[in-house]
């Protein structure tokens, strides 16, 4: 129970800080995850129930990732130019939420059901990742579009 205290809040701290946006990387954390989820679900059997286990969370991962890109503040540096970003409270809370479900459902009965949902879970902060990269890209090309 500790390792999740801790890793709550490095989960709090590190969305609360300002950062740099970098545009080049964007897509790697993303990619970084799929390849990870995708050799945990491997060893799970693909039947129609976790297919549809996985789309679903899929989908809700993308609705919060798309909630939490509006909730980021992004605003350009004075004096760098660089566009930096800001986390919210809400988000970090969020991840911390999802992070402890999936604790639960892996401490239940080693079902296949149990297994697949806890398999399909993965996919909440892969949709989130992905889609909240994909807005603050969105956002960030805006405003350099909108400041030439």
């Amino acid at each position: 129970m500790l390792n999740m205290v801790i890793t709550g809040l490095i989960i709090v701290l590190l969305s609360m800080r300002e950062k740099e946006v970098k545009l080049d990387r964007m897509w790697m954390l993303p990619v970084i995850v799929a390849v990870a989820i995708f050799f945990n679900i491997s060893q799970v059997p693909l039947t129609g129930l976790t297919l549809l286990f996985y789309i679903m969370f899929l989908v809700i991962g993308c609705g919060i990732g798309l909630w939490r890109a509006w909730m980021e503040r992004l605003r350009v540096d004075a004096l760098t130019g660089k566009v930096m970003s800001k986390g919210s409270m809400g988000t970090a809370i969020v991840l911390i939420i999802i992070m402890l479900v999936k604790h639960y459902i892996s401490t239940l009965d080693v079902h296949h059901s149990v297994v697949a949902l806890s398999s399909a879970l993965l996919f909440i902060p892969l949709g989130s990742i992905a889609a909240r990269r994909f807005i603050i890209y969105y956002r960030v090309r805006h405003m350099q579009a909108a400041k030439v």
